[in-house]
């Protein structure tokens, strides 16, 4: 079923279960953690349900990174989702889903999340020099890029030092809040603080959503499953290594939010991570948590990088992309062309947007959860038309656990349409250009 790879666009396969686990958690914990709280708190009456749809999207998060966790040891190859989408429902669908991805979705969310960075480190020194926050931001998928052009193992370097630095971080919120929880008393009034929505349904399902995108990513790691060493053995380990540690964090600084904000200081915050060490500790504590959450956002912009520049890899790989973004770098081993294009495309949109590409975004988060859902999904097809194939790992619980994250990633995409119509009708024009490229890519000789 694995495309025929010739050897100058073979990738080495160098990352082990600590890297692959570091790579799950740095590919979700972004700066989510330090801001969605207050949007979950906006949504929810009390700390009870707060805490509550915090665990139901652990669970999901583990029925979804059980999942890809079959796909990827069965099928090891880079490209994650687009390869099970291929080889499930066939080429059109998957090219669907790397066309969304290289074109808007991950080079989209790096330009963003490269303004985020640029955002925080203007707090501690002035930008003007360096171009202010745009160029801080060109800078850093600058510098990024060209550090994973030149191997893997200096990327997964950045990726092990910036992970460490965000768990050892949001572990030290955590045990200060567990060392003060009695200290600490009732949390102080917050009159500013927004109700909860009339109807507990539509607040419940807010809420849902903001855990879903908070708590989603750990696919990253599938995406350079070309690179795992072992990756029958290696990638179920990583994932679910990577997954109990994300959802430890989670849990454990929702509850010292809880704990020191209250549901209502929580829900009036809007930098709650901060407003949490600001009780506990002071102003220090205030310091250290922006500094901690300007390490989370670049960490996460490096696995950004890693990851998805994949993508263009395996379309080239396939021939529904000019073949040099197959290359793979002779000294270094990298696929540096298809990395080079993701950071150029990805600057591009920064400085066509000057920086504002949060509305551009929210039109194709919705494609994103559609193929993320279908992804999952083909763990169905596959078991029912490939039987054949060696499945080291098997996902627990099948088919319920698959099938409760195929309905999650569902609500999600039915969530981001209805809260963004007009930009997603505009990803959708997006998907239907996809369409119309690839039948032109089809009739091309091979």
């Amino acid at each position: 079923m694995e495309p025929a790879r010739d050897p100058g666009t073979t990738l080495r396969r160098e990352i082990g279960v600590g890297t692959g686990a570091l790579m799950v958690v740095g590919g979700i914990i972004g700066s989510g953690i330090f801001f969605t709280p207050a949007e979950v708190a906006r949504a929810l009456p009390d700390a009870q349900w707060i805490f509550g749809v915090w665990v139901l999207g652990g669970l999901l998060a583990f029925a979804g990174a059980l999942t890809y966790a079959e796909l990827g040891a069965m099928l090891p190859d880079a490209g994650g989702a687009y390869v099970y989408t291929r080889e499930a429902f066939g080429r059109l669908p998957a090219f669907l889903n790397g066309w969304m991805t290289v074109l808007l979705v991950a080079s989209g969310a790096i330009a963003a999340v490269a303004m985020g960075f640029a955002g925080y480190l203007e707090r501690f020194v002035p930008l003007e020099a360096m171009g202010g926050r745009i160029g801080v931001a060109a800078i850093s998928i600058i510098v990024l890029s060209v550090t994973n052009y030149l191997g893997l193992r200096p990327g997964v370097t950045v990726l092990n030092v910036l992970t460490a630095a965000k768990i050892v971080a949001l572990a030290v919120l955590i045990a200060g809040g567990v060392v003060a929880w009695v200290a600490l008393g009732t949390p102080l009034p917050a009159p500013s603080a927004p109700p909860p929505p009339d109807s507990r349904l539509s607040g419940f399902a807010t809420a849902f959503v903001a855990v879903l995108f908070t708590i989603g990513g750990w696919q990253q790691l599938n995406m350079v499953a070309g690179e795992i060493k072992d990756p029958q053995r290696v990638i179920p380990r990583a994932l679910l290594a990577g997954i109990t540690i994300v959802v430890a964090i989670y849990l454990g600084a929702n509850a010292v939010y809880l704990r020191t904000l209250g549901r209502d200081g929580l829900a009036a915050s809007s930098a709650v991570a901060a407003d949490a060490m600001q009780r506990m500790v002071g102003g220090f504590g205030s310091t250290f948590i922006a500094v901690s959450a300007m390490l989370s956002i670049l960490g996460f912009l490096n696995v950004a990088i890693i990851a998805n520049s994949r993508i263009p890899y395996a379309l080239a790989a396939d021939g529904v992309l000019f073949r040099a973004a197959a290359q793979v770098h002779p000294r270094f081993g990298t696929p540096h062309v298809a990395i080079t294009l993701l950071g150029v495309w990805s600057l591009v949109l920064l400085f066509a947007s000057g920086g504002k590409i949060g509305d551009l975004l929210s039109g194709v988060v919705f494609a994103d959860w559609i193929f993320f859902g279908l992804g999952a999904a083909s763990v169905f097809v596959l078991r029912h038309r490939h039987p054949e194939l060696h499945r080291p790992y098997r996902v627990p619980g099948y088919p319920v656990l698959p099938a409760l994250f195929v309905a999650a990633a569902a609500v999600g995409v039915a969530s981001a349409y209805l809260a963004a119509p007009r930009t997603s009708a505009f990803g959708t024009v997006l998907l239907l250009v996809g369409v119309v490229v690839f039948r032109l890519l089809e009739r091309r000789p091979r």
